[in-house]
């Protein structure tokens, strides 16, 4: 892999151990001169001889990739950050589960170093887009490594949206709202709303009912070679359109959206050799309660 040279540290949280976190970044550059800027926003926080980048927009330009500390909300926005121009990512958890930050800050400085040698694999994850149609014209354009969603944000009353895949009507669900996914993030809302694990690789949309009225409503796995049709139905309640839970925008009735898989793609970079299933055992923990079995290879 190609060795990274530079690398651009994004922080939202002000706490100790993000503090903690910063200063060894910067002792680890001083030590083997390896180029590392900080956002502007850390400041008040980085160490007194840490580089601040004058603006995001030359922090974005000037590193060969950033590294987002925190949990995966923080990749998320660092994913949005880089308007998913591929520019690789690199998360260090600092929260839960960490599906997308799998860096562990007691092996940073290990990590980083391997990163800047080039012992690293990219990993590349499907970036879905979605336009809100109103009146026949497109008035707002997302984009998602997750999920794009509609939800109520005001009454709790039941929803009503109609999908399509392609030309091809499904139903009109009534529920809560409707997750469209990708298998990236089957193990964020969608996991949480009922929804099926999918291989990440897997190019795929995963259509989730939000607590829907009926139960014979289940998920559905469709093939990303058409694009999703969403209406949102008269006489419906306050409704929200998000992506990732990070852009959103308020919808009206008759309002269309049309999710699709244009190729657009994320490089998240990872030094673990852990695989895919390695990491739903261990963060999920799966069959711990069966002590006479035990994974072989």
């Amino acid at each position: 892999m190609q060795n990274i040279n530079s690398f651009g540290i994004i922080a939202f949280k002000k706490s100790k151990q993000v503090r903690s976190i910063l200063s060894k970044i910067q002792a680890w550059s001083e030590s083997t001169t390896v180029s590392v800027c900080f956002h502007p926003t850390l400041k008040k926080i980085a160490p007194t001889n840490a580089h601040i980048a004058r603006s995001e927009k030359s922090l974005i330009t000037n590193c060969d990739a950033l590294v987002s500390i925190g949990g995966d909300g923080t990749f998320l926005s660092v994913a949005h950050m880089v308007k998913f121009t591929e520019k690789p990512v690199i998360g260090v958890n600092l929260g839960g589960l960490g599906f997308l930050a799998d860096i562990d800050p007691d092996n940073l400085e290990e990590n980083l170093l391997k990163i800047h040698k080039g012992t690293y694999h990219t990993i590349s994850r499907m970036v879905i887009k979605g336009k809100l149609i109103r009146n026949k014209k497109t008035i707002h354009t997302v984009h998602a490594l997750n999920d794009i969603f509609i939800n109520r944000y005001a009454l709790p009353k039941l929803s009503s949206v109609s999908v399509w895949y392609g030309k091809e009507y499904i139903t009109d669900f009534q529920a809560d709202g409707v997750i469209i996914a990708t298998p990236s993030g089957s193990t964020a809302y969608s996991l949480a709303a009922g929804g099926p694990i999918v291989e990440p690789t897997v190019r795929a949309f995963l259509v989730t009912p939000i607590c829907p009225h009926s139960l014979t409503e289940r998920p559905i796995i469709l093939p990303a070679e058409k694009s999703i049709r969403l209406v949102v139905n008269r006489k419906n309640p306050e409704l929200l359109l998000s992506a990732d839970g990070l852009d959103s925008i308020r919808l009206k009735n008759d309002d269309e959206i049309i999710i699709s898989y244009e190729g657009n793609k994320a490089n998240l970079i990872q030094c673990a050799e852990n695989t895919y299933f390695t990491s739903l055992r261990t963060k999920l923990n799966w069959g711990k309660d069966y002590k006479q079995w035990r994974y072989r290879q």
